[in-house]
């Protein structure tokens, strides 16, 4: 082994925690050259509780799983590669899980990861299934582990080796005892074979046997209170407010589905007329009765959809919801819980899926809803209490207004706290209690943050039809479209793909009291009609006139 010193190195942070220096190396060994920018970090696991700590510090993951972008891979470019990273990272993420489940992705990939500050969490590629360990099959892991890891190992954004996705939850709980009969299925690959390959290849990175895992072999991965847990009760059976019923230390799979842009089903599904049962659309979701979930997954949450674009409109919505209220409980829970990594940030086809991002690189409104609850600094809803959650350096003052407000946006109850949050912290509040669920609203203003919460679900809720004005103005590179609100709107949406398959948006699903005001920002190189543009089903709100 040769050991280098390279003084004043600055270390490599995962982004949001600093920057990210690489530094050019070149090994010579006659006339043969290796050349590799790398960085330096430490990175260590608290395995009791699951914490990442790079270079001493506890690094709470906001993450992403991440499936291959293309069942071909040689289709999947460089710039592809950027794009996907552009639409994690501006996303609020700084973590990518290469679910085992997958391959191992290209150079690319981790190159652009040390660059971007996204820690990628690296599973072995054994996933949902029960492996033979005799040969000629465990020299062929052997080998490919060993390569894999001499390959990666030069990349600082590589945090984690985990032996595999969900077969040791398989063997607790899938029924896989009694058909093997005694015979192996994987434990010692993941127990034994990997972990002293990473051993002796890699040492300075931590390694994880499988996810989900609760620390030793002989306890129950379902246990939430140590090491990481996949969440799958909600989307399966449950209500996604059983988030709530979860104190986790790390999440490292949850998800719940939701269609594609419209645009992209519209490319891939030719049914006259799209119907959320016509057989296009049901080709396009492979979810075992995907689709009659999606419809019990509305619950009370939202109205029962009259036509498909009602139907598409809220369950992209209803996704939405979903997940913001999981990643949001579960960071207001830090440093208890330090992760959640959503399932799944991309996807390799045109279909109903769990993406935030679709088949077709478009944005769903998922992934707005996740831009807001990874942001840095959230102000969210935990119960009866209001909670800032900081993941920044810096202590977050200033004075919190918390106001109960009519329908027309009257204040009924209002109050001032003057807050100090410390650095990578949370402080919770109580949220105040109303006179009438179904005729308020929360308000809760800090720092120029707003957020606007219910007591109760929409169908419940007494909102007048909405009213509203809008203009649509030409600016570089597309147009603004300003909608001011008459009336309250309940998550204003735009979808300006239904007119233009290239369109893009920059914001989604806002809602608005009476006199309030948002501009949309539109991307096209078309003259959109105004009066289709501000008009369902391209705008769209939850409490619109019918």
């Amino acid at each position: 082994m040769l050991r280098l010193e390279v003084p004043h190195a600055e270390p490599w942070w995962p982004r949001g925690h600093g920057a990210q220096p690489l530094y050019a190396l070149t090994v010579g060994a006659g006339s043969d050259r290796w050349r590799r920018d790398i960085g330096f970090r430490t990175v260590e696991l608290d395995a009791d509780a699951f914490r990442l700590i790079v270079n001493g510090r506890q690094v709470f993951v906001r993450g992403f799983n991440w499936i291959p972008d293309d069942p071909f891979p040689a289709r999947i470019t460089p710039e592809r590669l950027a794009e996907r990273f552009a639409q994690a990272t501006a996303a609020g993420a700084n973590a990518l899980r290469v679910w085992g489940g997958g391959v191992y992705e290209s150079e690319d990939f981790y190159r652009l990861a040390d660059r971007e500050g996204l820690m990628v969490w690296q599973d072995f590629p054994f996933a949902c299934a029960a492996y033979p360990e005799e040969e000629p099959f465990r020299s062929e892991v052997e080998a490919e582990a060993r390569e894999n890891v001499s390959r990666l190992s030069a990349h600082p954004s590589l945090v984690l080796w985990c032996g595999n996705n969900e077969n040791i939850e398989g063997h607790q709980h899938w029924g896989w005892r009694a058909p093997l009969e005694g015979k192996s299925w994987g434990s010692g690959f993941y127990y034994d074979l990997l972990p002293g390959v990473v051993a002796e290849l890699d040492p300075t990175r931590p390694y994880w046997p499988g996810s989900p895992y609760s620390g030793v072999p002989d306890r129950d991965v379902h246990d939430p209170s140590t090491g990481t847990v996949h969440i799958w009760t909600v989307w399966g059976s449950r209500d996604y407010t059983h988030y709530a019923d979860y104190t986790p230390r790390f999440v490292a799979e949850f998800g719940f589905q939701g269609p594609p842009a419209y645009a992209t089903l519209r490319a891939a599904v030719s049914d006259e007329p799209l119907a959320p049962d016509s057989p296009g659309v049901l080709h396009h979701q492979k979810t075992a009765d995907g689709n009659a979930k999606l419809m019990s997954g509305l619950g009370d949450h939202l109205p029962r959809p009259e036509t498909f674009d009602d139907w598409h409109y809220y369950t992209q919505l209803n996704q939405a919801r979903a997940m913001a209220f999981g990643v949001e409980r579960f960071r207001s829970l830090m440093p208890y819980c330090m992760g959640t990594v959503v399932w799944q940030l991309n996807d390799c086809w045109p279909v109903t899926s769990w993406a935030a991002v679709d088949g077709a690189g478009r944005r769903k409104p998922l992934w707005y809803a996740l831009r807001r609850a990874y942001a840095d600094r959230l102000i969210t809803r935990r119960d009866a209490e209001i909670v800032l959650v900081n993941d920044t350096d810096e202590e977050w003052t200033g004075t919190l207004t918390l106001a109960r407000r009519d329908l027309d946006g009257r204040v009924l109850a209002a109050r001032d706290e003057p807050v100090a949050v410390p650095a990578r912290a949370t402080l919770a509040l109580p949220a105040g209690t109303p006179g009438d669920p179904s005729r308020e609203l929360l308000t809760a203003d800090l720092d120029g943050l707003r957020r606007v919460f219910t007591f109760a679900e929409d169908p419940r809720i007494a909102y007048p039809a909405a009213e509203y004005t809008a203009t649509v103005t030409p600016q570089d590179g597309g147009l603004a479209v300003t909608v001011t609100a008459g009336t309250v709107l309940r998550e204003l949406a735009l979808f300006p793909d239904r007119l233009d398959p290239a369109a893009t948006v920059d914001d989604q699903l806002v809602t608005l009291l009476p006199g309030e005001s948002v501009t949309f920002h539109v991307t096209t190189e078309l003259d959109l009609p105004p009066e289709a543009l501000t008009s369902p089903p391209v705008l769209r709100c939850v409490n619109e006139a019918r």
